[in-house]
């Protein structure tokens, strides 16, 4: 196994060699099996007592990471316009506080991907225009 002048492995040279050791993570999901039950109420116990890692932990397990989500908001955007243009009528929109900046982020990403769409239908359209010409 040699690396290169940065630490790197060389290409085709492999840090494990000999891989991940076969049986390891069923070893473990038997373990979990059983103790785990055993390991839970302790970390329950834990938290009770005051232990304020053993609480963040039930917790983060328990109540999941709430999302930001906001109701439906209306603003004007004219979707005949260009796409760059749209993407303008966002922006003003969360200039103006009529659009939640995440809300905005997440149109202009969509914009994004519907730009990158409407560039493969074009081609799409270009190459078979192409190859009815060829034929």
């Amino acid at each position: 196994m040699t690396r290169d002048k940065s630490g790197r492995w060389q290409k085709g040279q492999s840090g494990n060699p000999k891989g991940r050791p076969k049986g390891r993570t069923s070893e473990l999901r038997q373990a979990m099996e059983k103790e785990g039950k055993a390991v839970a109420l302790k970390v329950l116990e834990a938290a009770r007592d005051g232990d304020m890692h053993a609480a963040r932990l039930v917790l983060e397990r328990l109540v999941p990471a709430q999302k930001p989500s906001h109701a439906p908001v209306t603003f004007d955007l004219d979707a005949d316009a260009p796409l760059a243009g749209q993407a303008q009528q966002i922006m003003a929109a969360v200039a103006a506080g009529d659009l939640p900046v995440d809300q905005g982020r997440a149109l202009i990403d969509a914009l994004a991907s519907l730009a990158k769409i409407t560039e493969i239908d074009e081609i799409q359209r270009r190459l078979d225009a192409l190859e009815e010409q060829t034929s």
